[in-house]
């Protein structure tokens, strides 16, 4: 009796070793080419299944983030999370799954600014901002990231790059702002505009509905009215 368990046991673990062996990262890499075609073509399910492959094969820190970007985009904000924070584990650098964690965790906070120091920096900002003072608005706006990332304070960082001519920084900011907020359809046309080539400030205030600065100040005075409490 003991011997069959033991011949059990060298075959399981010959099994294991097998598996092991086989799984490579280039079949990991292509598991995850395969997945982020489906993402792209919005087939969440079938992206899904094939991160999970690539995990499999070799845990990535891409794989982890992507496929919390599918959960995301499926609604399943708990499945999102956890993935997010699996790709964080993996690679306590990857900002991007660091930013999701933050929208997912805090709700509107990471969408409005958050409160406390974050908030008035953010405040601060505005104010810099409105008096086309664009490398203090990004200073204050960056200090207001880095306490808290929120999709407000890469956007409006975003325009004070945008006000400065300085398109590669301001189309960086707007593209971790709508990382945040998918859903900021402002953003998107901006970053369109700026895809395209075309720009003006004429431009960036019809797009976005409403002079940035008039935005800012509107938000500020929005964030300022708690402080008063």
């Amino acid at each position: 009796m003991k011997v069959s368990k033991i011949l059990v046991s060298i075959f399981l673990a010959f099994f294991v070793m097998a598996g092991l062996l086989s799984a490579t990262p280039q079949q990991a890499k292509q598991y995850l080419d395969y997945g982020n075609k489906y993402l792209k073509a919005k087939q969440y399910d079938n992206a899904i299944a094939y991160y999970n492959q690539s995990i499999k094969q070799s845990a990535s820190t891409e794989a982890y983030y992507f496929m919390g970007v599918a959960y995301f985009y499926k609604s399943d904000k708990a499945s999102a999370l956890r993935n997010f924070q699996y790709a964080l584990k993996l690679n306590p650098s990857n900002t991007a799954a660091k930013a999701m964690i933050a929208k997912l965790s805090g709700g509107a906070a990471a969408t409005s600014g958050g409160s406390g120091p974050a908030a008035q920096y953010l405040v601060t900002g505005h104010k810099y901002l409105k008096a086309r003072q664009f490398d203090m608005a990004i200073k204050y706006y960056q200090a207001s990231a880095n306490v808290a990332p929120s999709a407000q304070a890469y956007k409006y960082m975003g325009t004070a790059y945008y006000y400065k001519g300085d398109m590669t920084n301001a189309k960086a900011a707007y593209e971790k702002s709508l990382q945040m907020n998918p859903n900021d359809p402002g953003v998107r046309s901006v970053l369109a505009k700026i895809g395209s080539g075309e720009g003006g400030e004429a431009r960036i205030s019809q797009q976005m509905g409403v002079h940035p600065l008039l935005l800012a100040t509107l938000f500020a005075g929005a964030i300022a009215i708690l402080f008063l409490f």
